[in-house]
Parts: C-alpha cells; sequence; structure tokens
C-alpha cells in the first residue's frame, strides 16, 4: 500500500515550489543525534590560585527593575513620620519645686512656732507640776500688779503722743488775730542785728576809691556778707534739703554780685552741677552769664579765706582771672584743703546743710561722673 503524499506548495513570491519543498522536508527529517563531547579533566589548582580565587559576581537585574527600587528608595528617604516621637516636656519649676519653697518655708516656720509653743507650755508645766492649765489663752493671774500697770502706762504715753502729733498738725480755720510764736521769733531775731567789723585788710585797696561804705549794720552785711540758700533735688526720688551759703564781697566783687544776682531772680535752673568727686569737692556752673565784667580781668583777695582751715568752702580757679568765656565754674569744698591755697581763690562758704552736702558725696564717682541727677529747685537771698 502506497502512501498518500500532499501536493508541494507553490507560491508566486517565494522561492521555486521544487527548491521550497527539498528544504521543507530537510528540515522535518529526523536528525541524527550527536554525541557528547567528553568533558576536560580540570587541571589541579596550586594553593596560591585558590587564595586569590574571586567571589562570584552576583548578577544584576536589569534596568527597569533598578529603576523602580531607586525610586522607591527616594520616597522612603522622604518620607516623614505623622506620629509625635518626641520626649514628653516637663516644667522645670514644677519639677524643681520652687513655686512650693515659699509654701514649705511658711509651712516649715509655723510647724517651728507651734514646736516652741508646746516646749514652753510643757515647762511650765513641769515648774508648776500641772497646777495651771497650759491651753489656755487668758492673761495669767499674778500676785502683784505692777507689770500691768507698767505696760498700761506705756501703752497710755503712745496714744497721747500720737494725739499731740495730731494737734500739732490741726490748723485753725478762724482768724484769731493771734500771730504764731514761730513769726514774732523770726521778727525778734530779724530785729537784732549784729554788729558788723568792717575788714580792714580786705579793704585797704579800695581807699583810693572814694567808696561811701554804708552805715547801718545790716546795709553793711547785706553788701559785704550776703547770704544765699539753694534747694537740693535728687531728680526723680526726693528733695534732699537746703544748704545756706555766705559769700565774701571783697575775695571776688563781680562773682558774688553775679551769683548775688542769679539768687534774687530765682534762676535755680541756670546753675547745673557738673561733676562730683567724693571726698573732694563738687564742681557748679554758672551758665551764660551774660555779663560782661565777667569776661575782663577780675578783682580778687586770695587771703580773704583759708582753704586749710575750714571746709565747704566756694572757690574758683586762677585759670579765670582773665575773665569766665562763658559760664562761671566754681567748686564747693567736703573737707579742708590746704593745698589750694594760692591755686584757688575763696569767695563763700556754707554755713548751714553740711550734712547735706556730704551726703551728696554717694552719688559721685572717683572719675566724678554723677551717677544719679541732682538739680537745684530753688534759690534766693536771705
Amino acid at each position: 500500500m502506497s502512501l498518500y503524499k500532499f501536493p508541494g506548495c507553490q507560491s508566486i513570491t517565494s522561492m521555486g515550489s521544487a527548491e521550497f519543498n527539498a528544504m521543507q522536508t530537510a528540515e522535518t527529517a529526523p536528525k541524527p543525534e550527536a554525541k557528547p563531547k567528553p568533558k576536560p579533566k580540570p587541571k589541579p589548582k596550586s594553593k596560591t590560585l585558590l587564595e586569590k580565587q574571586k567571589k562570584p559576581k552576583v548578577k544584576m537585574h536589569n534596568a527597569g527593575h533598578m529603576a523602580a527600587w531607586r525610586e522607591h528608595r527616594e520616597r522612603v528617604l522622604g518620607m516623614t513620620s505623622e506620629l509625635d516621637t518626641r520626649p514628653p516636656g516637663f516644667q522645670a519649676i514644677r519639677v524643681t519645686g520652687v513655686i512650693t519653697l515659699r509654701q514649705i518655708a511658711m509651712q516649715f516656720m509655723e510647724r517651728t512656732r507651734k514646736n516652741i509653743q508646746m516646749l514652753v507650755e510643757l515647762s511650765k508645766t513641769m515648774r508648776t507640776h500641772g497646777d495651771i492649765i497650759p491651753f489656755r489663752y487668758d492673761r495669767v493671774y499674778t500676785m502683784s500688779s505692777l507689770p500691768y500697770t507698767l505696760k498700761q502706762l506705756d501703752r497710755l504715753d503712745l496714744e497721747n503722743r500720737d494725739i499731740g502729733k495730731r494737734i500739732k498738725d490741726v490748723v485753725s480755720g478762724l482768724d484769731t488775730g493771734i500771730e504764731k510764736k514761730s513769726s514774732l521769733v523770726k521778727r525778734r531775731h530779724k530785729a537784732r542785728v549784729p554788729p558788723f567789723h568792717m575788714p580792714q585788710t580786705g579793704l585797704a585797696k579800695y581807699k583810693g576809691y572814694n567808696i561811701t561804705m554804708p552805715k547801718t549794720d545790716k546795709e553793711r552785711w547785706n553788701l559785704l556778707r550776703p547770704t544765699i540758700y539753694l534747694d537740693i533735688f535728687l531728680k526723680g526720688s526726693r528733695p534732699l534739703g537746703r544748704i545756706v551759703v555766705q559769700l565774701y564781697t571783697e575775695a571776688a566783687p563781680v562773682v558774688v554780685l553775679q551769683l548775688v544776682r542769679a539768687c534774687i531772680c530765682n534762676m535755680h535752673q541756670k546753675i547745673v552741677i557738673k561733676r562730683l568727686f567724693p571726698n573732694l569737692w563738687m564742681d557748679v556752673d554758672l551758665l551764660e552769664h551774660g555779663n560782661s565784667d565777667l569776661s575782663q580781668s577780675l578783682e580778687y583777695d586770695g587771703k580773704i579765706i583759708d582753704h586749710g582751715a575750714s571746709a565747704y568752702v566756694l572757690s574758683f580757679s586762677k585759670e579765670y582771672l582773665q575773665g569766665f568765656p562763658k559760664n562761671v565754674s566754681f567748686s564747693m569744698s567736703f573737707k579742708p584743703l590746704s593745698v589750694a591755697n594760692g591755686s584757688r581763690i575763696g569767695f563763700g562758704q556754707i554755713i548751714q546743710g553740711s550734712k547735706i552736702l556730704d551726703s551728696l558725696q554717694c552719688y559721685g564717682t572717683k572719675n566724678g561722673k554723677l551717677n544719679r541727677s541732682i538739680v537745684f529747685t530753688s534759690c534766693g537771698l536771705l
């Protein structure tokens, strides 16, 4: 029985049918099995080669997997946790117990007071053998009334003092026509004017000028020994008090008259404290004197006041004998300064308020700078 053979495929565009059929039959025909080649025997490796043998390289994934891994890694690195993982905060004040320190101290003091009171009561009980009840608040009975009487007298004395202070401050609203005692004392004091002794040594050089001197003692005191006052105030705090200065006209006539003129016009705002050296002196300026005589050569007498004999002297330097440029600069000393004789001209001395001037020393520094502002609130002629 003969096998049926399919006709060969013919195609116009492809190669010839005979050739195509021959190729197809060749491909479909069974191929003879190839014998496996014998594997070569591995050569024995030396120890040095075994030591130098590298680890096998791991094959990398394809590029797509690497790109996805890198993208995932970037996302993971940029992530932020929504959970608050910070440690819980605490207030140092509560942990240290600063708030309750005052309360603890008060409790400790109260407990100590109660313990002391208890010990006192126990000692009383031990001394009296329990005859006196220790826990009672009425006054302990005593045989003598002297301590209680003395205590009552002290209390009465304090009440009388308070009543006296209140009565002293009371001002009557009615005009009784009776003058106060203080005003009478002032009038009597004004009426008594001590005799004035003319300083012959100081006035000797003025004999050639035919100066007519005042005849009454009061006028002589006002001309040759004028007395001024200055009220001192600690700025932003409180008034410090008043100092009274007696001026010597024959020592520096132009300077003294200018200072008297400023006090009569109450130009306290023009008297300024510039520097203050503790235990030495205080520099004061009279601003913008406006007197042409002060810009010229000055008449002076440096022997009127001895700087080494007393403290609280008003003086100016001999550098200004040719005239003050703009302001009248002078100083007030806190102690006797014998070294100032010959270099400074003394023209006044503080006769009242020396303690007030001493209290100003605490507001100065060794460099003369004021640590508190001190001003003059008033000035005048007495």
